[in-house]
């Protein structure tokens, strides 16, 4: 009833079909590993004003206190703060990273992208920035994005004109529109091969 081309047409489609479900499925079990694998901000960039300070998950927050300008480079002087108690503080340079750990546990890793200098003060980018979940506090509440702090009143800034980018968790989407690209793209070679 169907010739030999129509079926091989036909297992094709079901092995391609197949590889897309396999690999669907091993995507959303890497992406739901990646959301438990402790990490409650992956590599997103920032960016604080002197004096001004950022807001984490769990109650941590990064103050930027000062800027130092010398021949040798500027320096910032950033602070890690924990429910407002002083938890790590340091001075590094454009490259640099300061990495915080608690009970061996690594926390943060943020690296200083960019320095500006300027006469009223300075401006430092961060990227990329890492938080891990701290399991000596309590689950953080992930309904709530980082932010800016407003210090003048208290309140968590979150518009983009001041606390840089947004955090965004997209994982393992890349991988699944390029499985799929790909399949795509076989199915149409083992097409293409048929017709000749």
């Amino acid at each position: 009833m169907y010739n030999k081309t129509g079926i091989r047409i036909l297992k094709t489609a079901v092995v391609v079909l197949v590889f897309i479900l396999v690999s669907l499925t091993w995507f959303s079990i890497s992406a739901s590993a990646l959301e438990n694998d402790d990490v409650l901000i992956n590599g997103t960039g920032m960016y604080l004003t002197t004096g001004g300070s950022w807001s984490f998950y769990q109650g941590y927050e990064l103050v930027f206190k000062g800027l130092s300008s010398s021949q040798s480079g500027d320096k910032v002087w950033i602070e890690l703060l924990l429910n407002g108690e002083s938890m790590d503080d340091t001075i590094i340079r454009e490259g640099e990273y300061f990495v915080y750990a608690s009970n061996s546990n690594e926390i943060f890793n943020i690296t200083v992208d960019t320095i500006y200098a300027g006469s009223d003060g300075g401006l430092v980018t961060f990227k990329p920035v890492w938080q891990y979940l701290d399991p000596t506090l309590p689950e953080p509440d992930m309904t709530q994005d980082p932010g800016s702090v407003d210090r003048s009143n208290g309140s968590l800034n979150n518009s983009n004109s001041s606390t840089g980018d947004k955090i965004e968790n997209t994982a393992g989407f890349g991988a699944v529109l390029f499985f799929f690209c790909m399949s795509v793209a076989a199915i149409f070679k083992v097409h293409q091969k048929k017709n000749r």
